[in-house]
């Protein structure tokens, strides 16, 4: 981990960019929106803008921002300054990135535009996170090359700005300019042990009072590869069968296949100084007895998207490998997702 160390956040309500307002992000932004709205400076927010696409950015920007929830069924339009290029944006005081893992590189220099010499970057993705340190080989630390190649995050983000944010709740964009919560989740908001935890908590304060439900896991790598436990076994299993997790682990054979993956992932995390609330059979039966929903990777496969395979599955293979850890049946689920992409789009 660079040893860079930033200036403080400024004292006083700061400016916010949502980068990526689809399911989540844009969860995320109309909290954030809403709370500005009521609240003004004593949201702690100076301003809130998005960065979307599409009809969804059409949408927001000519009727703003709409949200549904289990707790506000009625969706009210909330105004966010929306673009679609983060480079019409002046620099930012926070930059939260919604992105797919895969599609973060190439956002590098659109990101460091947005950048402050305090700014901090809050990082929702799932699986390892491009700022994750690895060894070099060298006595230092990288992230991971399949979730940062060439380190181009490292070098135009720096791993120093980043704050992990891990989202435990279900969203989908239902129309464009209109999200909706399925559940009523939280948010792990955290740093890795070592690291200056005040941002930490600045963040945390400012989703709270925005009515975002947080917890800040310590350590940190607690909370990464317990996710990923579950994330690996059951997103790979789900789509390779086309099912949701409750049908696909009720076939005795494809819940051998996610317990082995959710084990080499445990063994992991293990290595990696990771303490897990359960292990991986109880994960995996109480994932089959009360989860009848289709994982973010089917869903990518059943909208043509590309699946999220570099930092589910390929990255913990690599921080697998760092330790001597041997992960067949990750790498299979991983080898036949990627060819199930190439075929689709002839480049994964």
């Amino acid at each position: 981990m660079s040893q860079t160390v930033l200036p403080p956040l400024p004292e006083g309500p700061l400016s916010i960019t949502i980068l990526g307002a689809g399911a989540i992000g844009g969860a995320v932004a109309a909290s954030l929106a809403e709370a500005l709205l009521e609240k003004g400076p004593a949201s702690g927010l100076a301003s809130v803008s998005v960065v979307a696409r599409g009809a969804h950015l059409a949408a927001i920007q000519s009727g703003g921002l709409r949200q549904i929830t289990p707790a506000r069924p009625e969706a009210r339009a909330l105004t966010v300054r929306a673009v679609e290029d983060p480079a019409d944006l002046p620099p930012q005081d926070l930059v939260i990135t919604a992105l797919k893992g895969h599609q973060l590189p190439a956002m590098a220099g659109k990101i460091r535009g947005l950048l402050k010499p305090h700014t901090r970057v809050g990082s929702i993705v799932n699986g390892v996170p491009w700022w994750y340190p690895i060894s070099d080989g060298a006595g230092g630390t990288r992230g991971a090359e399949e979730v940062d190649p060439g380190g181009v995050l490292w070098r135009e983000v720096g791993a120093e700005r980043a704050i992990g944010v891990i989202a435990f709740l279900s969203a989908f964009v239902a129309e464009p300019g209109l999200i909706t919560v399925n559940n009523d989740g939280y948010y792990d908001i955290g740093r890795l042990p070592g690291q200056d935890r005040a941002d930490v908590a600045r963040l945390a304060t400012i989703w709270e009072n925005a009515g975002l439900k947080v917890q800040e896991t310590q350590p940190y790598q607690n909370a990464i590869w317990t996710k990923l436990m579950g994330n690996a076994g059951m997103n790979s299993t789900c789509a390779l069968a086309q099912a949701t997790i409750t049908e696909a682990l009720a076939d005795p054979a494809l819940f051998r296949l996610a317990l082995g993956i959710m084990t080499e992932v445990h063994q992991t995390g293990l290595a990696e100084g990771a303490v897990f609330p359960y292990g991986p059979e109880q994960r995996a039966k109480v994932a089959r007895d009360t989860l009848n929903i289709r994982p973010s990777t089917l869903q990518d496969l059943e909208a043509g998207r590309p699946m999220e395979i570099d930092p589910i599955f390929a990255a913990a293979i690599a921080v697998a490998r760092s330790h001597g850890i041997d992960c067949p049946n990750l790498e299979l689920v991983t080898a036949l997702l990627r060819s199930i992409d190439r075929n689709r789009f002839g480049n994964a």
